[in-house]
């Protein structure tokens, strides 16, 4: 028995199907419209980023404050003098107190005198010093009194022992009387613009009292 071989139906490379070909160009578009997408996102990510300032676009400047404290100034305050260095001014000068109250700023002395028993040497002079503010005229007495212009002799502001003798005229001396009295009292006045007074009174007393001795 002989069998026939059905009869074949071969295409030609020519003749393949048309739809290949729509399918490479349709994958060719897409490929040219994806590289158009991402070169934009790549154009807008960099205009995104930070924009110059053109020449007509306004600039800020950073604004800066500056706060400066003052400086306190201090002045000096005046002395009793007015020369500007202590805290008042019984004065007037310097800017400070215009406190006239008359007083004694200092009032020092030593109350023990030792006299020579025997007569022989000098008096000696009671040590004592002063000093005062706002006072126009100071007197001083040998005694425990106010003193006066009639009953003692004028000083200055301030002095010692030997202001005292050079009071007295020349020749003279400020001295305990030794081998006469016990006790000596020394008091110096103040007198202020107001004629108001102030007093201070020193009393020295001879440590060698009753040690023998005369009355010269």
């Amino acid at each position: 028995m002989t069998t026939t071989p059905l009869p074949t139906n071969p295409v030609s490379p020519g003749s393949r199907p048309r739809s290949n070909k729509l399918l490479i160009a349709l994958i060719a578009v897409a490929g040219v419209l994806l590289l158009a997408v991402v070169a934009i996102t790549f154009w807008a990510v960099g205009r995104g980023g930070a924009t110059p300032a053109g020449d007509g676009d306004p600039v800020s400047a950073p604004i800066v404050t500056s706060t400066t404290s003052p400086t306190p100034t201090t002045a000096p305050a005046g002395d009793n003098n007015g020369n500007g260095n202590s805290g008042s001014n019984n004065n007037g000068g310097g800017g400070g107190s215009s406190d006239t109250t008359v007083r004694f700023t200092s009032f020092d002395y030593n109350p023990n005198v030792a006299c020579d028993p025997t007569g022989e040497d000098e008096k000696p002079s009671p040590s004592i010093s002063w000093s005062s503010v706002n006072a126009v005229a100071v007197y001083w007495t040998p005694a425990n009194r106010e003193a006066n212009a009639s009953n003692g002799y004028q000083v200055g502001a301030s002095g010692n022992q030997d202001t005292l003798s050079a009071s007295k005229g020349p020749g003279e001396r400020y001295e305990f009387p030794c081998n006469h009295d016990q006790y000596f009292d020394t008091t110096i006045t103040l007198v202020g613009a107001d004629g108001q007074t102030v007093s201070q009174t020193a009393r020295f007393v001879d440590v060698n009292w009753g040690s023998g001795g005369d009355d010269d």
